[in-house]
């Protein structure tokens, strides 16, 4: 027999409180940063991320030249879309987009920022050539300063 889809079909999506949606966000360590384009039509990125629940901030590492930077430029409006394992539940983090400055120099303030994002090391060397090589890829740190979190969970059966 066929599965029912559509209205009738089965329980609809149920909201998420703000602790269930923190806890997905910090379940997760990927998901797709929305910016704009000069059109107005959105721009989507997977990234990688670090979710910091008591400042309401995400940490996205990416290098200087990429078309998101440009965008949050322009404009640093921005959502991370981020789902479940399961698919069955997704969040969405609004707000607007902070961009650090450029790693300059090892061990500079971004690069310990972007070390804390949750790389584990095994051992000082290994932290030390990290932090060079954020200098040599020219890594920064988008921090989306969450307004606005949301998102649903639907029964898988």
């Amino acid at each position: 027999m066929a599965e029912k889809y559509g209205p009738g079909a089965g329980p609809g999506p149920q909201s998420l409180s703000d602790e269930e949606l923190s806890g997905l966000l910090a379940g997760q360590r990927f998901g797709a940063l929305a910016t704009l384009r000069g059109n107005g039509r959105p721009h989507l990125s997977t990234v990688a991320y670090a979710w910091d629940q008591r400042q309401r901030v995400a940490r996205i590492s990416t290098v200087a030249g990429r078309l998101k930077v440009r965008q949050l430029q322009q404009d640093p409006n921005c959502s991370l879309y981020v789902a479940s394992d399961d698919f069955w539940s997704f969040a969405v983090a609004e707000g607007e987009a902070e961009l650090s400055p450029v790693s300059g120099e090892p061990g500079d303030e971004v690069g310990l920022e972007l070390l804390a994002m949750g790389h584990s090391f095994a051992g000082p060397a290994d932290e030390q050539a990290f932090l060079r090589q954020m200098v040599t890829d020219q890594r920064l740190v988008i921090r989306l300063r969450v307004a606005r979190l949301y998102g649903t969970a639907l029964s898988s059966g």
